[in-house]
């Protein structure tokens, strides 16, 4: 989806925060774990069977923190969605982990408006690979995903390129430099109503593998998934 794509959208991006949402429904409760000497090792929510849930966090045996590692349910499997690592000075390293953001012109839209975000995977997982990304989200009007994206297969799809790819949408804005990894995307409803919006962020990239007679040309991906509550209201009179 194309259509509402133009530069002050991209401008009013620049200026936003990201937004980390962590929900704790249907957790099983707090769980903690410690080292032989009694310094906190990880805590985190868990569900069924003890698998993690939301937001962990993990400590050296000085009970300095050392990573956060953010899990989600897909499939009714734990799954880990994004992860930070700290220096010991409790700075992000930009070298570690791998995580995004994502940012939202508005939470608030009217039913014939389409809600708009931008996405930058900031640190990929893919290290030294030159992957770029593109992003999926219901068609305008369709179905959406269910929480667990369980039904992904049933979903009509709209797939968003990066930047780079996204041609008509680059040159617009102006851009001349490398956004392989930055995406802007949106949708449509079809009623008003607290909705959400739910989609996927891919990153890729191709290698080449070698065998003694061929080449052959290797893709390679993993996912990330988000989540936003929407708010559509009535078109003005």
């Amino acid at each position: 989806m194309r259509r509402f794509l133009a530069l002050p959208f991209f401008l009013f991006f620049l200026c936003c925060k990201n937004e980390i949402k962590n929900s704790t429904d249907n957790f099983d409760g707090l769980k903690k774990y410690y080292f032989p000497n009694g310094i906190l090792k990880s805590q985190g929510m868990t569900f069924e069977n003890n698998q993690p849930i939301g937001i962990w966090n993990y400590y050296d045996s000085t009970g300095i923190l050392n990573s956060t590692v953010e899990y989600i349910k897909i499939n009714g499997k734990s799954y880990i969605n994004q992860d930070w690592v700290f220096d010991k000075n409790g700075d992000t390293l930009k070298n570690k982990g791998s995580h995004f953001k994502i940012v939202f012109e508005k939470d608030t839209i009217r039913l014939n408006e389409p809600i708009r975000a931008k996405i930058d995977l900031t640190t990929p997982l893919f290290k030294n690979k030159n992957s770029n990304i593109f992003v999926v989200v219901p068609k305008d009007y369709s179905i959406n995903f269910n929480e667990d994206f369980s039904n992904l297969k049933e979903v009509n799809l709209d797939t968003t390129f990066n930047l780079n790819l996204e041609n008509e949408m680059k040159n617009s804005i102006g851009l001349t430099t490398d956004f392989g990894k930055t995406a802007i995307f949106g949708r449509y409803f079809n009623s008003i109503g607290k909705k959400k919006l739910r989609g996927i962020l891919v990153e890729y990239f191709y290698q080449d593998s070698i065998t003694s007679d061929s080449i052959k040309l290797n893709y390679f991906e993993n996912k990330r998934y988000f989540e936003k509550d929407i708010l559509v209201i009535e078109n003005m009179n």
